[in-house]
């Protein structure tokens, strides 16, 4: 198994030389999909009950790549409204007994900073050319203070590369703490509950008691964290696109 967290209280999945990760990330893709087939082939001219909120979180999705990237947004909308329902469900579906999140998986949360990462060098220089490279410049400055011209350069090219491990490391994390959390309590509750003595049955109630605002919390993560990561994608991307503006 992929994430060791998991194995608390998800079935160990054995799926020979595929990491159990992307096999989940498959199911998450075939999940969005097929509901998302279902979805329009039940459209309704006036949206209500799932329909209206998928078209809600759609909407506020490409409303802020307009508010972000600009009129440029549009040819986004794509990356941004997939990052964002891949990154949702992929967190959720560790809720459901049994599976894991494959966002708990550092190999896929990097995979995905990598992507973004690459993608929006791409885009730096298809519309900067080689010009994209002048963030790393030293402001002007007087001769005499060039070291510490040297030192900004420096920062700037540690701040930038050091993205793809901010991106895919806070996703990683959270996501892996809620897997593991659930897990240790789910652990807990059982090892009391099977442990003779009243006061054990009481406290395997109480970790019972304490699971509902430990997956409400988790809930309320998920859907952070999915946010977090289009977001600052938006943002890499934004910088990238009006390089001189940024």
């Amino acid at each position: 198994m992929s994430s060791g967290a998991a194995e608390f209280e998800s079935i160990v999945w054995h799926f020979g030389k595929i990491p159990t990760s992307i096999v989940f990330s498959w199911v998450v893709w075939a999940g969005i999909i097929g509901l998302s087939i279902a979805a329009a082939r039940k459209a309704r001219l006036v949206p209500r009950g799932g329909q209206n909120i998928v078209e809600m979180i759609i909407e506020y999705v490409c409303n802020l790549a307009d508010d972000v990237i600009g009129p440029k947004a549009k040819q986004y909308y794509p990356l941004f409204i997939g990052l964002f329902f891949f990154i949702l469900v992929g967190n959720l579906i560790g809720f459901i007994p049994g599976l894991i999140s494959p966002t708990a998986d550092p190999n896929l949360t990097f995979g995905l900073a990598l992507m973004v990462f690459f993608y929006f060098i791409f885009l730096g220089f298809k519309h900067n050319g080689l010009g994209y490279l002048n963030q790393f410049k030293p402001p002007k400055m007087p001769w005499y203070m060039l070291p510490i011209g040297l030192l900004l350069s420096i920062t700037e090219i540690v701040s930038f590369f050091t993205r793809p491990l901010s991106l895919g490391l806070r996703l990683f994390c959270n996501i892996f703490s809620k897997e593991l959390l659930l897990g240790i309590i789910a652990w807990l509750m059982i090892d009391f509950w099977m442990t003779p003595g009243l006061f054990y049955k009481g406290f395997s109630f109480g970790m019972l008691c304490l699971r509902p605002a430990i997956m409400l919390l988790g809930l309320i993560v998920a859907f952070i964290q999915a946010l977090v990561f289009m977001v600052l994608s938006m943002s890499y991307i934004a910088g990238a696109v009006h390089m001189e503006e940024h």
